[in-house]
């Protein structure tokens, strides 16, 4: 027997409905499976499945988990980003709570059997992955529907060749105040405070300062730029320059130190409080 695709198409039970499409995941969730282990990194993504579960209001629904991320879809741009400030303000209220990233897309989506397809989901998902942590990036339909609230900044980013994606994506940074203000471990990328344990590095002029949860992650950050073997403030090490552009865009700019200087190191000297 043969399948006309088109009858079946005909006879597929669906709607065609528009909505936001939200993608949310922790941002450096592999850096810390690596640094912390399988079991504490599934107990993270448990513990985000559960909290944005919590976190839905009335015109949002949970679609599907996948991993350390969640798929929601919101009734409108503003429901989309009340939701992701309610998430923002949860995990915030945990110690050491990784950041998270977003992207969101107001479009069309064939909706089936509870689930959502369509390219809406697919742009959403993408503009997701390129969405720096911390960080929301939603399309222009959705940057549109958002202008002129009073309580967002929004910065154009242009338009994005995304992944599978065969269009031209114009996107928007989306700043609902979802970033930290305390720091972030490099290593597992938990968030930290300025109380937890300290790495100083200086170079010619810039002086770089990183925090981290744990001894261990201190030792392993200290690894990775050189030999530590010496006492703490007498030891010269030599870095490795990709390193430190690896740490530097985990802040953002790349090349850049934490304080905002910019500066790519070939030596440095070490102190750890």
């Amino acid at each position: 027997m043969t399948i006309d695709p088109f009858s079946a198409a005909d006879e597929f039970e669906h709607a065609d409905v528009d909505t936001v499409v939200i993608f949310v995941d922790i941002a450096g969730f592999t850096a810390f499976t690596e640094a912390h282990g399988d079991h504490r990194a599934a107990e993270l993504a448990d513990r985000f499945a559960a909290i944005a579960a919590g976190a839905l209001g009335p015109g949002d629904d949970m679609i599907k988990t996948l991993g350390d991320a969640v798929m929601i879809t919101s009734s409108d741009p503003a429901a989309a980003l009340a939701f992701l400030r309610r998430l923002h303000d949860e995990t915030r209220r945990i110690d050491g709570f990784p950041l998270l990233r977003a992207g969101i897309c107001a479009g069309a989506v064939v909706k089936r059997r509870g689930d959502v397809f369509g390219s809406t989901v697919n742009t959403a998902a993408r503009l997701a992955a390129v969405a720096r942590p911390g960080q929301i990036v939603g399309n222009a339909e959705a940057a549109a529907a958002l202008r002129g609230t009073d309580f967002l900044a929004m910065t154009s980013l242009g338009a994005l060749r995304l992944r599978n994606v065969s269009a031209l994506v114009e996107a928007f940074a989306l700043d609902v105040g979802t970033r930290h203000q305390e720091h972030v471990d490099p290593i597992c990328r938990m968030h930290v405070t300025t109380d937890a344990q300290s790495l100083t590095i200086a170079h010619e002029e810039d002086t770089y300062r990183f925090y981290f949860c744990s001894t261990a992650c201190l030792r392993r950050f200290a690894d990775r730029v050189g030999d530590m073997s010496t006492s703490p403030g007498d030891g010269d090490l030599q870095s490795t320059p990709s390193f430190f552009a690896e740490v530097a865009a985990h802040f953002d700019t790349l090349g850049s130190s934490p304080n905002g200087r910019e500066s790519a190191p070939s030596s440095t000297r070490s102190t750890s409080s």
